[in-house]
């Protein structure tokens, strides 16, 4: 087998795994566990790093072809990785509107709440049709020390979460609740804490707290009709 050949072969197999492997290092950088989707598409421009593997085997493929060589799998991976690398890529940028990693936004969190959230932090913010998903890491292991000592001596977060005010959530928020361990449920409208709201419409924030992943989630600007 020549050098072309061997090179042709690298490099489609190369091109054919870049999209998972891409994926794959944007969701580990990105802390999909963490951040979930917002995560991996903070780095998701990764993916856009292994478009020259596409090319080159575009451009093996060509040598292969003059040299009335088999070549069209070159040609076919590269034609289809390559639009699914670009695409998938360039969602940093096409989400940049729904999607904000802005730590200052975590203040005027902190007005509503009337307490402190750690300042060491990475945020990564989902803006939704109805409410905003907060997702915050706390970076360094002081400042988690000095939050979780906060949580432990402010009344205002709670162990366990009551059925009442936990079927007032989403459900998506439902589910990623289970593992968290401290609990905060702030009705804005009423001012009050922790407390099952009657009938009307309110305006809510929800705030739990993960110590093993040192992480919080936040629910913004969400909204309650009850009948």
């Amino acid at each position: 087998m020549n050098k072309k050949r061997i090179l042709g072969n690298i490099l489609f197999w190369t091109t054919l795994i870049s999209p998972i492997v891409s994926f794959s290092i944007a969701s580990m950088i990105g802390e999909a566990n963490i951040f979930g989707v917002a995560g991996i598409i903070r780095y998701s421009w990764v993916m856009l790093l292994f478009i020259p593997i596409g090319i080159l085997s575009i451009l093996i493929g060509f040598k292969l072809k003059n040299s009335t060589q088999k070549y069209k799998k070159n040609f076919i991976v590269s034609f289809i990785c390559l639009p699914l690398l670009i695409i998938f890529g360039s969602y940093r940028f096409i989400f940049n509107s729904v999607v904000s990693y802005d730590v200052n936004e975590v203040s005027i969190i902190e007005e509503k709440i009337n307490f402190e959230i750690p300042r060491d932090i990475k945020v990564a913010t989902n803006k939704l049709d109805l409410y905003d998903i907060s997702y915050l890491k706390i970076l360094n292991s002081e400042s988690k020390d000095m939050f979780e000592q906060e949580v432990e001596n402010n009344q205002l977060w709670q162990k366990e979460l009551q059925p009442e005010i936990k079927s007032l959530l989403p459900l998506n928020i439902q589910y990623e609740s289970e593992i968290f361990e401290y609990f905060v449920f702030f009705n804005i409208t009423s001012n009050e804490y922790n407390i099952p709201p009657l009938s009307g419409q309110y305006e809510c924030i929800f705030i739990a707290y993960d110590c093993d992943l040192q992480r919080l989630i936040i629910l913004n600007d969400y909204k309650i009709d009850i009948k």
